[in-house]
């Protein structure tokens, strides 16, 4: 039963990511029929062996994944589909090697997840070559919050070379910050028309959820131009963290090894 749900885990993540990437929308299709498949899968597994604990685990660990991802959807934290399919992984996944799976997911999804938003907008810089000058302007700007920090590291660094790769790898955090921040309000956000709104579009004072053609009616009476905002499109860490996870468990154990 464990393969199977294994499959369709990675299938439905896989399929969420795909459609994100290329329409900023999972439709809620997705993440119901892996939550109803995971159910059913781990009733027959109880229904076949009589154990039940796997259901239980399944039903309890889905459920908090779901309400917990829920909770920081309404809190602005992240997008409807990612809250669902947290849940989602959780009812197909209860448990792993002995283990309960999903902790060792958000674990390794904060990491996955991480580096596939540093790539992500380096990525959308290139695209977007303007950003490059209003880059330098940034930091030329904020120089004397960001200077400082970096010439201790590279001092610290000198003087103990065992902390040379953190501390190296904390001062690319500083200079990213400032290189998201342009990202954020040079790509991420653009005034359009309201005629050019289109359903799924996330207008700048919405949390993460697409506008209904309804609400578009309705703003159209009441706004010629409006902010429309958009995000990194980060389902695709999904289906990453869990190849990530069943290949080398929670991340945080290697790292203690080394």
């Amino acid at each position: 039963m464990l393969e199977i749900a294994l499959i369709i885990a990675l299938l439905g993540l896989s399929v969420a990511g795909t459609w994100d990437l290329l329409t900023t929308e999972v439709p809620d299709e997705v993440p119901y029929l892996m939550i109803v498949l995971g159910i059913f899968i781990w009733y027959a597994n109880a229904l076949t062996i009589g154990d039940f604990m796997p259901l239980f685990y399944s039903m309890l660990f889905g459920t908090l994944s779901l309400a917990i991802g829920l909770l920081m959807y309404k809190h602005g934290a992240w997008g409807g589909a990612d809250a669902w399919l947290l849940g989602a992984t959780a009812f197909l996944m209860p448990m792993y090697n002995g283990n309960v799976f999903i902790f060792d997911f958000v674990f390794n999804l904060l990491i996955v997840g991480s580096v596939y938003m540093i790539v992500y907008s380096i990525v959308l810089g290139f695209l977007n070559p303007h950003v490059a000058g209003i880059f330098y302007k940034d930091v030329k700007g904020n120089a004397k919050f960001i200077v400082p920090p970096l010439f201790l590291a590279a001092g610290f660094a000198f003087y103990e070379p065992r902390f040379s790769i953190p501390l190296a790898l904390i001062s690319s955090l500083i200079i990213f910050w400032r290189y998201a921040r342009v990202i954020e309000q040079h790509v991420f956000r653009r005034k359009i028309k309201s005629s050019q709104l289109k359903p799924g579009d996330v207008t700048e004072d919405m949390i993460w959820r697409g506008i209904t053609s309804h609400e578009i009616t309705e703003l159209r009476k009441k706004k010629k131009y409006v902010i429309i905002k958009e995000g990194v499109r980060f389902v695709p860490a999904f289906p990453m963290t869990l190849v990530v996870t069943l290949l080398y468990g929670n991340l945080l154990t290697m790292f203690i090894a080394l």
